[in-house]
């Protein structure tokens, strides 16, 4: 197997080529027992003690940019995704998002949207300290253009959809991502040092706000509701709340169960357990993230065409292996490079995703038949 390396020229390396779709001509039929057929598969997985399963995910890429800001298009182009993946073979359906970005909660506290073209919005911190900030009062969802633009989203997915298609909440970022968009990064990392008590005060009021508004999702997307959301194998027979947690590697491990792991478990407690996500190599910090009490799955990369800092395989593996905690292992490349990564991934007593993004459809259906049988 040649090495790959990450193609630093690509928009999304996890993207796949769609073609955006007018929901008068998607098959809601053929897709409603798709999705059911999956969901009970993803629900026979999360019953087992150990075992494989696999999600071929199909990304539109343009989602994630700066297709998100009209939920018209953002939706036609999540139709097209919805219906490529139908020539695949899945455990987990994909799923359609109410994605505006990574700030959707950092919102509530008044940060703001810089947009540029052909990019996904950035979040500009509105804070310049954490003493600043330690006065956050998050406003009424109502009131917040982009948390009221993500509930319209809902429920325009809903309308359109009849309700009959998964959805997934917004992309949840995690409290200690929350609160580095709305500080300074620079100084709330200071902060941790020299003024934690702003920071554990920062980090609840972000903490509390995103319970409330992922409560408020919840109600409206009802039944439809796969979890445990963006970034994960999801599923409507789903448990736990995904939270993207990358900053957690910009502080030491102690400082991560000290300062984060108890609000990571009270949002868990909400909805059914916690699954935390990180990009990058972050294995380092795989203990202290363990030390979460009510931890359901946890995320990362496990190829170079992934991500340019990639995770061992066998350090996950043993740490997880007989814990009944799910690793979710995205890899990017071929079935070459699939197959040797699930080699050194399984270990019996594990519950491990792989999540596959093979453009191919006969090369995906032969890698999805060699991973079930290989990890029995």
């Amino acid at each position: 197997m040649t090495q790959k390396q990450f193609d630093h020229t690509q928009k999304d390396a996890m993207a796949m080529p769609v073609q955006p779709q007018e929901i008068a001509d998607f098959d809601l039929d053929h897709y409603e027992a798709f999705a059911a057929e999956a969901d009970q598969r993803y629900a026979g997985f999360l019953g087992k003690h150990e075992g494989v399963a696999v999600w071929q995910r199909v990304r539109a890429g343009e989602v994630f940019r700066d297709a998100c800001r009209d939920m018209r298009d953002s939706l036609r182009w999540q139709l097209g995704a919805l219906t490529r993946t139908m020539a695949f073979r899945t455990d987990a359906p994909t799923y359609l998002e109410p994605w505006y970005g990574i700030g959707t909660t950092a919102a509530a506290f008044g940060a703001d949207y810089a947009w540029l073209d052909g990019h996904a919005p950035a979040v500009k911190a509105c804070y310049n300290s954490v003493a600043e900030a330690a006065g956050l009062l998050a406003r009424e969802p109502q009131d917040v253009p982009i948390l009221r633009y993500t509930l319209e989203t809902i429920d325009y997915f809903l309308t359109q959809t009849h309700g009959r298609v998964p959805i997934s909440w917004c992309d949840i970022q995690g409290p200690i991502n929350i609160a580095g968009g709305l500080v300074d990064i620079s100084q709330f990392l200071l902060g941790f040092h020299e003024h934690p008590e702003h920071v554990r005060t920062i980090l609840a009021a972000v903490t509390d706000a995103l319970i409330s508004f992922t409560r408020q999702q919840s109600e409206l997307i009802g039944a439809a509701l796969a979890r445990p959301g963006h970034g994960f194998a999801s599923s409507r027979t789903g448990t736990g709340i995904g939270l993207s947690t990358d900053n957690l590697i910009m502080i030491a491990p102690a400082m991560f169960v000290d300062f984060c792991a108890d609000d990571c478990a009270r949002i868990g407690e909400e909805f059914g357990g916690t699954a935390i996500h990180s990009c990058g190599n972050w294995g380092r910090w795989l203990g202290a993230v363990r030390q979460i009490p009510n931890l359901t799955m946890v995320d990362g990369a496990f190829s170079p065409q992934t991500d340019p800092a990639y995770n061992q395989c066998e350090e996950f593996r043993d740490a997880l292996a007989g814990t009944g905690v799910v690793l979710h292992a995205r890899i990017v490349g071929d079935a070459d490079e699939v197959l040797a990564r699930v080699r050194r991934l399984w270990k019996p007593g594990l519950k491990l995703i792989v999540g596959t993004h093979i453009q191919n459809p006969a090369e995906q259906h032969r890698v999805y038949e060699a991973i079930h049988e290989w990890c029995h």
